[in-house]
């Protein structure tokens, strides 16, 4: 698996991923994450407009799907999150960090989730994420990877999310 940043050409793809990961949520954990209409054409087009939107892919490596097949997408963002200001909790510092959001995978192939989030944790030292308190599967890979609960912030449409930060220890 490789990542690369999104192109325009990519989109309906990813709107794709974005989908098969909407109604996954919603059939493993009865979720709505994702309303019908976020994250939509207009959401990803911004994202690949700003720079932040990547997707994973297959490589020659993995015989059984064709090389540059589309198998997961995430937006980065660099700048500071305005619904992370607020927190239940406490962040682990203030120092400048990068958000994942709009995290998903089509399924074609086992731990895209796991391994996008490990590709940010190999390029960025702080990072933070959330996810809705039931979508257990998120949660565990987050934990899994060493990101600490920091408490529970409110997204744009007022719910509430918990909150992770993970920060590279220095070695």
């Amino acid at each position: 698996m490789e990542i690369r940043k999104t192109s325009l050409e990519d989109m309906a793809e990813v709107l794709e991923i974005i989908e098969y990961g909407r109604q996954l949520q919603r059939s493993q954990s009865g979720i709505v994450q994702w309303p019908d209409d976020y994250p939509g054409a207009t959401d990803i087009h911004q994202d690949i407009e700003a720079g932040g939107s990547y997707v994973a892919y297959a490589n020659e490596a993995e015989a059984d799907l064709a090389a540059g097949t589309l198998l997961g997408t995430f937006f980065l963002q660099e700048e500071p999150d305005p619904y992370y200001e607020n927190i239940a909790g406490a962040w682990l510092n203030e120092e400048p960090y990068v958000t994942i959001h709009r995290i998903a995978s089509n399924g074609l192939a086992p731990g895209i989730g796991t391994k996008c989030i490990e590709w940010v944790m190999e390029h960025y030292d702080n990072i933070r994420i959330d996810t809705h308190k039931q979508n257990k599967p998120m949660r565990y890979i987050i934990e899994k990877l060493g990101f600490a609960y920091c408490g529970v912030i409110q997204v744009r449409d007022g719910t509430d999310r918990n909150a992770y930060h993970y920060v590279r220890e220095e070695e």
